[in-house]
């Protein structure tokens, strides 16, 4: 099983390599990008540790980011307000 770290290597190889703040992410249009992959993680024991990571892509092909989020109660609302609306491939 793939850890985090690792398939944010993975997927910067692939061109996803774009950092964002959540502020920047405010002034995004969620129409114009689109979800290419979703990783899920769970901590061992941890519930803390349960993340998901994002990559996305502007449909125009002009950028693409890695996006990471806790999953469940410790979710980032920005981020999951973004998410929600972007579509998947």
């Amino acid at each position: 099983m793939e850890t985090l770290s690792e398939a944010m290597n993975r997927l910067q190889k692939e061109g996803y390599n774009s950092n964002i703040t959540k502020e920047e992410m405010l002034d995004l249009n969620p129409g114009d990008w689109q979800i290419d992959h979703t990783c899920r993680f769970e901590g061992m024991s941890n519930p803390d540790d349960n993340s998901i990571l994002y990559a996305i892509s502007k449909k125009d092909g002009s950028r693409k980011l890695l996006i990471v989020n806790a999953y469940g109660v410790y979710n980032d609302e920005v981020i999951y307000k973004f998410m929600e609306q972007v579509k998947p491939v």
